[in-house]
């Protein structure tokens, strides 16, 4: 299953229970995401222009 029609498919076919647990871990990989993207708002933030590289390497 590589395509979000695929998913889509599969997901119509799951019972209400196990779509529901589903749910609730798409909701835990949004809340994750979002405290991610803040956080690293806020870091960019309190960097400002002058941060330079980032990664190791660079």
């Amino acid at each position: 299953m590589s395509t979000v029609a695929e998913i889509e498919s599969a997901l119509e076919k799951l019972p209400s229970g196990e779509l529901l647990a589903v749910a609730a871990w798409l909701d835990d990989q949004r809340a994750m995401l979002q405290t991610s993207e803040q956080l690293f708002a806020r870091l960019d933030a309190e960097e400002g222009d002058g941060a330079g590289p980032q990664w190791l390497g660079e």
